[in-house]
């Protein structure tokens, strides 16, 4: 697995059809969580989520630039556990909806960081 940028997006419907004429359809489209996911060669390359999807999971305001970096790990729970106080947003939980579990950090600079596990299907 590879890392990868979320857009969070306000305006779904645009952000959506701006990117898909830089990089054709998407492979996946969750409609009630306004996500998109870009893949090239079976991996994403780019993801979108519709900003209240990514409020209801993590404050993500507009001052955060609308990007977060998404980095898959092989168990969220440890990495949190090894983070210093103070970094992380959200602690890990199962997004069964997402297929994942994921926790959400902010790293040094004020970034949101999304660390993700896949959920066993």
């Amino acid at each position: 697995m590879s890392v990868y940028p979320r857009v969070v997006t306000d305006d779904f419907p645009a952000t959506l059809a701006f990117y898909t004429a830089l990089l054709g359809e998407p492979e996946k489209v969750v409609g009630e969580f306004e996500y998109a996911g870009f893949d090239v060669g079976g991996e994403t390359v780019l993801a979108l989520l519709g900003r209240r999807a990514a409020e209801a999971v993590l404050p993500v305001g507009r001052g955060d630039g609308g990007v977060l970096v998404v980095v898959p790990v092989p168990d969220v729970d440890a990495v949190v556990a090894a983070l210093p106080a103070g970094t992380v947003l959200a602690e890990p939980a199962d997004r069964p909806g997402w297929g994942v579990r994921s926790a959400y950090l902010r790293d040094p600079e004020g970034n949101v960081v999304e660390v993700q596990t896949w959920l066993p299907r």
